[in-house]
């Protein structure tokens, strides 16, 4: 189907994007700029939830066209917000002044004080109960897709830092986690299935991603992601090129060892809803 997940995002039917964050306690390993995977990651689900309520903004308003879900897993799995976006907007947990440094227009640089609203504070300990989380997202989608038939086909962003691991044998919680996203990337709702991006989160190894096919990949995480990770619909290519990433016929969404600045194009690209899907 060709035109599936290509309705577009509005008042009316409102996309649904969940955000599934790893807090597991290798999420307190440092990452960029002084920042552990952890902080780093809230910074860009801030920034993320911030920069749609700003491409939604009416006037003074904030339209409703997406429903967010951020769903933590690392000692439990919570939801740790679910909102419309004029919540997120009207509601953050706390502003945070961050510096800035800009053009002063004469080739020199100006520092300011920018306001960030926070919605998700950085988490992380307790082991990665990925295959849990997906549950959970699977039971949301359900919910969702029950009451809004019409909508626009869920998005779930997989934000990880390593493989599932509760305890047992990584290689059980990996087959469960497939097999749930399996079971999410074939819900049917008039606008296609549910879509899954995955992007792990660096750790030194091989950065690769939106590979067509397993054998193209040399480690286990690469292979794991690409396996819970959907085939890029046509209405998101034009996303994903717009932020760098090569992307072929059968690319599937998902990025391994992202260095900080293909980890915000990832998330920029999963969380767009397509290419120009706002009206």
């Amino acid at each position: 189907m060709s035109n599936s997940n290509s309705k577009q995002w509005s008042s009316a039917t409102p996309g649904y994007i969940i955000f599934l964050v790893d807090q597991s306690g290798s999420m307190n390993e440092s990452y960029s700029g002084g920042k552990s995977r952890a902080e780093f990651a809230s910074l860009v689900i801030n920034r993320t939830i911030n920069e749609l309520v700003n491409t939604n903004m009416d006037g003074e308003k904030v339209k409703d066209r997406v429903f967010i879900s951020m769903i933590g897993y690392g000692l439990s799995v919570e939801d740790v917000r679910s909102d419309y976006l004029s919540e997120f907007a009207d509601n953050p947990i706390r502003i945070e002044k961050i510096k800035k440094n800009i053009s002063d227009g004469g080739g020199g640089l100006v520092e300011i004080e920018e306001q960030m609203p926070i919605f998700i504070e950085p988490s992380s300990e307790g082991l990665t109960p990925m295959a849990e989380a997906l549950s959970f997202a699977k039971e949301l989608i359900e919910g969702w897709l029950q009451k809004k038939p019409d909508n626009p086909a869920p998005i779930v962003i997989n934000i990880s830092d390593g493989l599932p691991y509760t305890g047992g044998t990584v290689e059980t919680e990996m087959n469960k986690s497939i097999s749930i996203s399996n079971e999410i990337m074939s819900i049917n709702s008039q606008d296609g299935n549910p879509l899954i991006f995955n992007s792990h989160i660096g750790d030194g190894g091989i950065p690769c991603g939106f590979e067509e096919s397993e054998n193209e990949l040399a480690d286990d995480q690469a292979k794991f992601l690409f396996k819970i990770s959907s085939k890029v619909p046509d209405s998101y290519k034009q996303a994903a090129v717009k932020q760098d990433f090569k992307v072929k016929s059968e690319s599937r969404g998902f990025v391994s060892n992202a260095d900080p600045e293909s980890f915000i194009k990832f998330i920029n690209f999963g969380s767009s809803g397509g290419s120009d899907l706002i009206v």
